[in-house]
């Protein structure tokens, strides 16, 4: 069994092209949602009926109280799964996870996405990675967005899921990692929003720090400034590299 967890608030705008990709290769599909006011729920019953929709019993988003519910459920679940978020991809060679009794990690890199230009359109009907292909390499800058870990036992996670490890870096897989593409207002939006629901006592540790600009809060000129000077100079075509990964889908 391959199960797929996920915590989300108001992700109308990527949820169509998560579900669609990852309903493909998942038997199950766990959606803890944050009190969305989109359609959010509505796209994931509609797209994928028989994946369970619960409602989280945080009212922010605490980065330890996050990770508590996705290990609470985690534990009742059987089999492979990982915990991702709606910009998260996974892209591979999902014939690899078949039933096996011994612990196992395997420890996945992303590609991190970055538009070298705003994007005015993109078809909903096609697969992201048939329209996005500038990002940053993992190899470039492996810090930037660390490791996630499919896994078919318990695991113990640190706020954040992110695992260090990164000599036991899979070949098999990899995040398609939408953080900056495709950027539109739609994207932005949606980056903005996350600073409202994360807790004070979060931002003064500077967890997820990336959403609320180390707690002097997240403007779209802050937002824009940072993908100039920070992101875009580092985004390249990784189109070759994606392909690897996109055969052994087939």
């Amino acid at each position: 069994m391959k199960s797929i967890i996920c915590h989300f608030y108001n992700e109308e705008y990527l949820l169509p092209w998560w579900l669609e990709h990852h309903k493909r290769y998942f038997d199950y599909g766990l959606m803890i949602n944050y009190k969305s006011t989109d359609r959010s729920v509505e796209i994931i019953n509609k797209i994928c009926p028989e994946w369970q929709v619960v409602d989280s019993v945080n009212p922010e988003f605490n980065a330890e109280e996050v990770d508590d519910e996705v290990m609470y459920y985690e534990e009742q679940i059987p089999g492979w799964k990982i915990a991702l978020n709606v910009t998260e991809f996974l892209v591979g060679n999902y014939s690899l996870l078949t039933e096996d009794e011994t612990p196992k990690n395997i420890y996945v890199p992303s590609f991190y996405f970055v538009d070298k230009n705003d994007t005015t359109s993109v078809d909903s009907s096609k697969p992201l990675y048939e329209q996005v292909t500038n990002g940053i390499d993992f190899v470039d800058n492996p810090m930037l967005r660390k490791l996630r870990c499919l896994h078919n036992h318990q695991v113990k996670y640190v706020p954040g899921r992110h695992f260090s490890n990164f000599n036991d870096t899979t070949d098999d897989f990899v995040v398609f990692n939408y953080g900056f593409s495709p950027m539109n207002e739609d994207l932005s939006f949606r980056k903005l929003q996350i600073q409202n629901r994360i807790p004070e006592s979060d931002k003064r540790k500077n967890w997820g720090s990336e959403h609320h600009d180390n707690n002097r809060g997240l403007t779209a000129e802050k937002l824009y400034d940072i993908l100039e000077n920070r992101y875009r100079p580092q985004s390249k075509d990784l189109s070759k590299k994606m392909k690897t990964y996109l055969e052994m889908l087939e």
